[in-house]
């Protein structure tokens, strides 16, 4: 297990407290964090109620008895725990490269608090490379032309081996190549903007609490 990982992951344990709303993330450092929060549920009866932001991350939660829910009952979250991809000196984030970026920002946005674990190695002066965007199929060429005029120098629609992967909304996901980016909340909404896009992998508009790993155990939080 990646030290690093862990070390965030049961830092971000601190911000659970009984009887809470609590969103899910996705990805290895959140599966990490559910499995540490599901049996922490059990052992101190929390009684929290959760939404998951991915198939899988839903999956793991039940299996370890954990309640599930949804916006019918839950108006808005206590907490959401989530990873990221990268982090930037502003704390905007890309995030969604697994693929889950749509269910992630709908939970990651209606939160009171919004928890990040990452290892130091997710920390960047500023977001570049790929940026995930997730796209209707019928859209796919289209809104690869639309995103090169926004800057993008280069593409690839994310693989399940030889198809492609498929979200769990059905779309495709677009990784998007960009140079370091400026003004992180301007390309946000300016890839929103674009017909066929569902949304993109920009955090820009809640900032989080980064609780950082250390290969060490150690952790550090950023605000």
């Amino acid at each position: 297990m990646d030290s690093a990982k862990y070390a965030s992951a049961r830092e971000a344990l601190r911000f659970v407290k009984k009887g809470m709303a609590v969103g899910l993330g996705s990805g290895s450092t959140t599966e990490i964090f559910i499995d540490l929060l599901g049996k922490k549920n059990a052992a101190d009866d929390l009684e929290l109620s959760c939404i998951a932001t991915s198939k899988a991350s839903e999956a793991q939660a039940l299996k370890l008895g954990m309640r599930l829910s949804g916006f019918d009952e839950i108006k808005r979250l206590d907490v959401a725990f989530d990873g990221a991809d990268q982090v930037d000196w502003d704390l905007n984030l890309v995030k969604g490269l697994g693929g889950a970026l749509v269910r992630e920002k709908i939970v990651d946005y209606r939160t009171e608090k919004f928890i990040v674990m990452v290892g130091e190695n997710k920390l960047v002066e500023r977001l570049s490379g790929p940026i995930p965007v997730e796209v209707i199929p019928l859209a796919e060429d289209a809104v690869k032309r639309d995103l090169k005029a926004l800057g993008a120098t280069a593409f690839e629609t994310r693989r399940d081996g030889r198809r492609k992967f498929v979200s769990d909304n059905s779309n495709l996901i677009v990784h998007a190549h960009f140079p370091p980016v400026e003004k992180p909340e301007k390309l946000e909404e300016d890839i929103n903007r674009i017909a066929g896009v569902v949304d993109n992998g920009i955090f820009s508009q809640k900032k989080p609490v980064v609780v950082v790993g250390r290969p060490d155990g150690g952790t550090k939080i950023l605000r």
